[in-house]
């Protein structure tokens, strides 16, 4: 189990594959899951890229200590300091956008490409961003952390799919494998839940300047069809692709189309 340990006191588990590659590949998971949710991505590009992959802190193997997403953001640039990575493509999942955008903000030479799947720079809505998530219930399931934890967890896993979905075999597939995966701290979920709610990190887009692309399901409830168009309004080099039948995890749901599609981004965008 390989543990960086970085400045916040944090300790960082992550997972690295295809080391004689020199192209760096950086996924990043969202709430509630861990850096195992990229095996079928990791498992296929490391056969021409370094693929590095991380527990946010209080998932899988990492550890947790509450701080600021400024100071992950610094963070993360220590891991990838240590491990001897300058440059790199990230790509990133729901919460792990909102980290994407805040190491962007403070470290924008590192990115080569970003790749958002379900994410997006602000999360809750507000009067002047009708996008994202209802703030009441962000602090509902907050509060169901304290009720019904952790049953809670699998219950909102389960309504990030569709029925389409959720009545495929892979799905029965996943909710297998969930079964072996570690619990993440309810402390830092709640945490989380509170970053999502107060981030707002829309000033980052009109600085990007690198290419984009937009992985989303067609149904996605949370990044939905609309905050894809508002962010393609300010990203006019963004490239977007809908999974249809799909919700908030389209590389779980169709690894195989989700890989092909990035692997098209990456050999258009050298």
């Amino acid at each position: 189990m390989p543990i960086i340990k970085a400045a916040s006191g944090i300790e960082w588990n992550y997972y690295l594959e295809g080391e004689e590659h020199s192209q760096v590949l950086f996924f990043i998971h969202g709430w509630g899951v861990d850096g195992r949710i990229w095996r079928q991505q990791v498992k296929y590009f490391s056969q021409n890229f370094k693929v590095l992959s991380i527990d946010l802190p209080g998932h899988g193997q990492s550890s947790w200590q509450k701080v600021p997403l400024r100071v992950m953001a610094e963070d993360v640039r220590q891991v990838l300091g240590d491990l001897n990575i300058s440059r790199l493509t990230v790509v990133a999942s729901s919460l792990g956008g909102l980290l994407a955008f805040k190491f962007y903000e403070t470290s924008p030479q590192v990115f080569e490409r970003l790749i958002l799947v379900g994410s997006m720079p602000k999360f809750s809505k507000s009067a002047d961003h009708p996008h994202g998530l209802d703030v009441a219930q962000m602090r509902k399931l907050g509060g169901q952390l304290n009720t019904a934890y952790p049953s809670i967890i699998n219950i909102f896993f389960r309504s990030l799919f569709t029925q389409h979905e959720r009545e495929s075999r892979r799905f029965k597939w996943l909710q297998k494998f969930r079964e072996t995966d570690t619990l993440p701290m309810r402390q830092a979920l709640a945490e989380y839940l509170d970053i999502l709610e107060q981030e707002d990190l829309r000033h980052v887009l009109k600085d990007m300047r690198l290419p984009v692309q937009i992985i989303n399901g067609f149904e996605d409830q949370i990044c939905t069809r609309e905050t894809v168009a508002y962010i393609q309004a300010a990203l006019p080099q963004v490239r977007v692709d809908y999974f249809k039948q799909c919700g908030h995890f389209p590389f779980l749901s169709k690894p195989h189309e989700f890989n092909q599609v990035v692997d098209n981004f990456l050999k258009d965008t050298k």
